[in-house]
C-alpha cells in the first residue's frame, strides 16, 4: 500500500502545478467569451467524449491487464489502427451533416467546427493510449508532465485567441493544440520502449484482438453508456433550453470537476495499476480497496461541504457577475460530483475483475435512469429542476455502483460507512464557523479566510489520525527539505515511525 500512496502523490503533486494554472485562467477566460460560446464549446466537447470512448473499442482497457510485454504493446498497436478508424468515420459523418446536428441541438453554430472534430478525437484517444502503456511502465512523471502541456496550453490558446477575436473557434483550438502537444509530451516517453515497439506485428495485432474481442463488445458497450450519461445535461440542456444554458452549465461543471477530476483521475491510474498488480499476484484486491475508498472519503468530502456552503459567491467573485447562475448550477452539481470522485477510481475493478457484463448493465441503468429524470426536469421549463433531478439520481446511481463493486472485492462495507458518516459529521462541524459567518453577511474576503482556517483544522485532523498518510506525506517532505530542516523536524517528533 505504501508504493500505491507514493505513486498516487508522485501524480497528483503533478498535476497541481497545472491545476493551480487552470483555476487562474479561467476567470481571464469567461471574461473574453460569452456564455454563449462556452455553450458551443461544450457541445464540441462533449460530442467528442461520446466518440473518444469508443474510439479504441476498449482495447486499450487491456493493455494494462495482460501478462507478457509483448503482448501490451501489440495491443497498443490494435488502438491506434482503431481510433484512426473510428475518428475518421466520425470526422466524415459530423461534417457532412453539420446543419443537421446543429438543428438537433438548437445551436446552428456548432456546424462551422465540426471539421476540427477527427482530429481532437484522434489526439485525445493517444493521450487515453498511451497514459495506459504509460502506466503500465510505471512512469508517472511522464504522464503527470502530459497533463500539466494539455491543461495549460489549453487555456493560454484560449485566451490568445480570445484577445485576437473572441468566437467559438478560440475555445475548441485552445483544446485540440493542448491535446497535440500533450500527446507530443506523452511519445517522448515511449523512448525506452524501442525494442519492444519493433515486435509488433499485423498478425500478432489480429491474434489479440480476436482474443479480447469480449471484453472489447461489453467494455465499448458500457464505456459508450457512461460516456453519454457523462455528457447527457449538455445535450439534453441544449434540447430543452439553449447555448447560454449550456455555456453556464459549461463552467458549473468544469469548476466543480477541475480541483477534483485531475486528482481523481490520478487516483484511478495509479488504483487500477495497483489493483491489477495484487490481481496478478495474488488473486485479491480488497485491501488496497479498503484502503483507497477510505481515504478517498476522508479527503474528498470536506471541500464539496465547503463548495456548496460558497459556490454562488465563488463564481460572482471570481468570474464576473454574469455568471451567478452558473454557481447555482455548480452548487446543485456538487452531490453528484462527490460521489463520483470516491467511487469513479474503484469502477476500474470492473475490468480488474473481468465484470465487463456488469459494467455495461450498469451504465445502461445509468444512462436510461438520468435521461429519465432529465426528460421530466425538462419539461417544466427550468433547468435548475432538471439538473437537480439528474443530480440526485446520480448520487443514488454510483452509490448502488459502489455496493457492488466491494461486494464483488469482498472489502466489506463497513469500512466505507463508517468512513462516509464520520468524515461528513466532522466536515459539518469543522465548518459551522464558515455557515455561521456567511449567514451574518460578512465581506466575502474573510469568508474565504474563514474557509481557509476551516480547511486547515480539518487536514490536521487527517494528517494526525491516518498514520498511513501521514507516514506518506512525511516520507515525500523528507525526500525533498534539506538535511537540516529533516533533523529540525525530527526533534519535534514528526519523523517517529507510527504504528
Amino acid at each position: 500500500m505504501p508504493s500505491f500512496i507514493s505513486n498516487l502523490l508522485k501524480m497528483a503533486s503533478g498535476t497541481v502545478i497545472a491545476q493551480v494554472v487552470a483555476i487562474i485562467l479561467i476567470p481571464v477566460v469567461t471574461r473574453l467569451y460569452p456564455p454563449e460560446f462556452f455553450g458551443v464549446n461544450q457541445l464540441f466537447l462533449s460530442i467528442a467524449a461520446v466518440i473518444l470512448v469508443v474510439s479504441t473499442l476498449s482495447y486499450h482497457f487491456t493493455i494494462m491487464v495482460t501478462e507478457r510485454e509483448e503482448d501490451s504493446v501489440n495491443l497498443l498497436g490494435v488502438c491506434v489502427v482503431c481510433l484512426l478508424g473510428i475518428s475518421t468515420g466520425a470526422g466524415v459523418v459530423f461534417v457532412g451533416f453539420a446543419d443537421w446536428f446543429g438543428s438537433v441541438f438548437n445551436t446552428p453554430l456548432i456546424a462551422d467546427y465540426f471539421v476540427w472534430l477527427p482530429l481532437y478525437i484522434i489526439l485525445s484517444s493517444l493521450i487515453v493510449v498511451l497514459n495506459e502503456w504509460l502506466s503500465r511502465k510505471v512512469r508517472y512523471g511522464v504522464i503527470a508532465r502530459g497533463i500539466v502541456t494539455n491543461t495549460v496550453s489549453t487555456r493560454v490558446i484560449q485566451i490568445g485567441g480570445g484577445l485576437i477575436h473572441a468566437s467559438p473557434l478560440g475555445l475548441i483550438l485552445g483544446s485540440v493544440i493542448g491535446a497535440g502537444l500533450a500527446t507530443l509530451s506523452l511519445l517522448r516517453g515511449l523512448k525506452e520502449d524501442t525494442a519492444l515497439l519493433k515486435t509488433v506485428t499485423g498478425g500478432q495485432m489480429k491474434a489479440l484482438a480476436a482474443r479480447y474481442k469480449h471484453f472489447s463488445l461489453y467494455a465499448s458497450l458500457g464505456s459508450l453508456a457512461n460516456s453519454v450519461s457523462w455528457e447527457l445535461p449538455a445535450f439534453m440542456l441544449a434540447y430543452f433550453f439553449n447555448p447560454t444554458v449550456v455555456g453556464y452549465y459549461a463552467l458549473a461543471i468544469m469548476a466543480v470537476k477541475l480541483p477534483m477530476a485531475m486528482v481523481g483521475k490520478s487516483i484511478t491510474q495509479v488504483f487500477f495499476q495497483k489493483a491489477s498488480e495484487e490481481r496478478i499476484q495474488t488473486g485479491d484486491v480488497k485491501n488496497v480497496v479498503r484502503e483507497v475508498h477510505t481515504r478517498l472519503i476522508s479527503v474528498g468530502i470536506f471541500p464539496f461541504i465547503i463548495f456548496v456552503i460558497l459556490a454562488q459567491d465563488l463564481f460572482t467573485f471570481i468570474f464576473g457577475a454574469n455568471w451567478l447562475t452558473a454557481g447555482t448550477y455548480a452548487m446543485i452539481l456538487a452531490p453528484w460530483t462527490f460521489a463520483v470522485f470516491i467511487i469513479s477510481p474503484i469502477s476500474s475493478l470492473f475490468g480488474v475483475l473481468d465484470r465487463q457484463r456488469a459494467f455495461f448493465f450498469f451504465e445502461l441503468l445509468t444512462l436510461c435512469a438520468l435521461t429519465l429524470l432529465f426528460s421530466i426536469g425538462g419539461t417544466f421549463g427550468d433547468p435548475v429542476i432538471a439538473l437537480t433531478l439528474f443530480s440526485i439520481g446520480g448520487v443514488f446511481i454510483w452509490g448502488a455502483k459502489s455496493a457492488y463493486l466491494i461486494k464483488e472485492a469482498e472489502a466489506g462495507y463497513r469500512d466505507s460507512v463508517l468512513s462516509l458518516t464520520r468524515h461528513l459529521l466532522l466536515s459539518i462541524v469543522v465548518s459551522l464557523p464558515l455557515i455561521i459567518a456567511k449567514f451574518a453577511g460578512i465581506p466575502f474576503l474573510l469568508l474565504l479566510g474563514v474557509a481557509g482556517v476551516t480547511a486547515v483544522a480539518y487536514y490536521l485532523r487527517i494528517f494526525f489520525t491516518d498514520a498511513l498518510i501521514r507516514k506518506e506525506v512525511l516520507r515525500m517532505i523528507r525526500g525533498s527539505v534539506s538535511p537540516r530542516h529533516v533533523r529540525w523536524m525530527e526533534r519535534l517528533g514528526l519523523f517517529r515511525e507510527q504504528g
